[in-house]
């Protein structure tokens, strides 16, 4: 039951930070550049690696596995509380913290999904990622990368069929509509 002591600890410390008695800025602030350091680690990995699919691996990892768009509104989270830490009243530091809270929560999603594509199986994510692409410029260049691609096995070239078959007639359905 040693994590018990550590989480009554570190709740001391919070209780603390929110009365104005501690580091707690400085550890929340320690905490976050620790994850930009990692997460700029594993972003040089995932790019330098050689890619089958190009257009379409760059596109999976910032837009599915990275969220790149979302990236600085994670970081709002949890540098923009600490910011104001000093001049805050003690009732709004615990929504500063709970803004940290959920900003490291988003940033650890990030990781994690980093984690899943340099390990695990990258053509379950490229086929997640076509099936849900709508930018049609991006999917343009996407679909592009794959049919350019040599020597893609024939389970996951059948899959990439059938992806892009449901696509062709979702855009030719929504052409009829209009």
């Amino acid at each position: 039951m040693d994590w018990v002591k550590y989480i009554l600890e570190f709740l001391k410390v919070v209780k603390a930070g929110v009365a104005g008695e501690s580091d707690l800025p400085a550890i929340l602030l320690g905490i976050v550049v620790a994850y930009l350091t990692i997460l700029i680690s594993v972003a040089i990995a995932i790019f330098s690696e050689k890619k089958e699919f190009e257009a379409l691996d760059r596109n999976v990892i910032l837009d599915h596995i990275i969220r790149a768009k979302r990236l600085l509104l994670y970081l709002v989270f949890t540098f923009f509380p600490l910011l104001f830490w000093n001049g805050s009243l003690p009732w709004t530091r615990i929504l500063e913290i709970l803004s940290w809270i959920i900003g490291i929560v988003l940033m650890t999603k990030i990781l994690i999904n980093s984690y899943h594509w340099m390990k695990g199986n990258k053509f379950r994510l490229r086929f997640d990622y076509l099936r849900d692409l709508q930018d049609k410029q991006d999917m343009e260049e996407a679909w592009r990368s794959v049919w350019q691609t040599e020597n893609i096995n024939f389970k996951n070239e059948q899959e990439f069929f059938s992806i892009f078959h449901s696509t062709v007639n979702q855009l030719l359905e929504n052409n009829e509509k209009r």
